[in-house]
């Protein structure tokens, strides 16, 4: 079936620019226009729309107050603004009820691609009463806006990695949480790290990125009160497994992007249990009492009483968010069943990397031992491989407490 696209804005020369620019997806995509807030509205009342890509500077309604609307009335439509370089106080506005922000003028390939991968990342939780739920609420953990300046910054054009480094020590909290935590044993860096422009350049843009957005998510849920599950375990457990997964493919040789996934699917791949437990904590309580009631997995409880797993919801945010292709499927499919053959990727190491760090620490007694599966061990040429990947992270001198 045809997805749906409505586009927002009050100049019709840029409708007819984006309908120029997008005719080649008439096949996949069914275009809508507007010019104006109500008659988007109008529009969406008479029709099921995937996304919406609205201007922020509108007569009337505006694009904050229209995607306010959008979020309330339709949360399974995905919101994406459009906005210049000059228009900050209208992205402030609009931080609640927007998935994404794109930066006019917009790329084709970039668009596509952020909207393709948002709509399919939707697919990816299969109940949708939790979907619902979780796309309605406003406080769905939004970008940071370092992260944002860097994306902005990115998409001009070659990126320096001085000048993002710029962007990062503008943020003197984000410096010293960068800092602090690449200076710690899970990075293992041979030399200490003194300042965000050199952390940009040891570690590239990418890890970077990841980093601010994992301590800002992680931030984002420190005070969200009574939970059913320990937070700084959950903190560790992830900076762990991202070390892990560093270390996997640097065993491996694996291209640098190809390990920066890796390392970031390991970071972010526990978030959808911070999102379902923020804003479905009475289903977390529940799944929890009996992972500990009777020695269980969290993931087998979840998919049993919830019809999904973290894993899913986790997937869902990152995708929303525009993250590489590599590291939503790696985080979706981190409990999963084997991907399919081919190279060994992000999946494969995010998926062992998580088992390796539930294996080497006890979180609780009374959860049960993780243990690779025959299928995914295969997946990897056999037990024997899992072995050398074991004795690789024991010699990681990782500490067994976050930073």
């Amino acid at each position: 079936m045809k997805r749906t696209i409505l586009f927002v804005d009050d100049e019709p020369n840029i409708l007819m620019g984006i309908k120029r620019m997008l005719r080649p997806m008439r096949d996949k995509w069914e275009l809508l226009f507007a010019n104006s807030g109500p008659e988007a509205l109008e529009i969406m009342a008479a029709n099921r729309v995937d996304a919406i890509v609205s201007d922020m500077r509108m007569p009337g309604m505006d694009g904050p107050q229209l995607l306010r609307r959008i979020m309330q009335e339709y949360p399974d439509t995905i919101r994406f603004a459009l906005s210049g370089y000059s228009d900050q106080e209208m992205v402030n506005q609009s931080i609640a009820p927007t998935h994404q922000y794109l930066t006019k003028p917009c790329d084709e390939t970039l668009l596509v691609s952020a909207l393709e991968q948002a709509m399919n990342a939707r697919e990816l939780v299969p109940n949708k009463t939790i979907l619902d739920k979780i796309a309605r609420v406003e406080h769905l953990p939004v970008l940071p806006d370092v992260y944002n300046r860097i994306t902005a910054e990115l998409a001009k054009g070659e990126p320096s990695p001085r000048l993002i480094g710029d962007i990062v020590a503008r943020d003197v909290g984000m410096s010293a949480n960068i800092l602090k935590l690449v200076n710690s044993a899970y990075f293992g860096l041979p030399r200490h790290i003194a300042a965000p422009q050199q952390a940009v350049i040891v570690l590239g843009i990418n890890v970077v990125r990841s980093v601010i957005l994992s301590l800002h998510v992680f931030q984002s849920f420190e005070f969200m009160g009574r939970s059913s599950f320990s937070l700084p375990m959950l903190w560790g457990h992830s900076m762990r497994t991202g070390a892990m997964a560093r270390t996997i493919a640097q065993h491996e040789d694996l291209p640098k992007e190809e390990a920066d996934y890796a390392y970031i699917g390991a970071l972010l791949h526990d978030v959808g249990k911070l999102l379902l437990e923020a804003h479905c904590q009475e289903e977390c309580q529940r799944v929890y009492d009996e992972v500990r009631a009777h020695n269980r997995r969290v993931a087998e409880v979840e998919q049993e009483q919830l019809g999904l797993t973290h894993a899913e919801v986790g997937a869902y945010l990152l995708g929303l968010w525009g993250l590489p292709p590599s590291v939503v499927q790696a985080v979706a499919g981190h409990h999963g069943a084997a991907p399919p053959p081919g190279e060994l990727g992000a999946a494969d190491i995010v998926h062992f990397a998580n088992l390796l760090d539930h294996e080497i620490f006890v979180f609780n007694e009374h959860y049960a031992k993780a243990e690779p599966s025959p299928e995914r061990l295969d997946g990897i040429g056999g037990p024997e491989r899992y072995a050398q990947w074991r004795q690789a992270v024991l010699t990681m001198n990782m500490e067994t407490e976050p930073q």
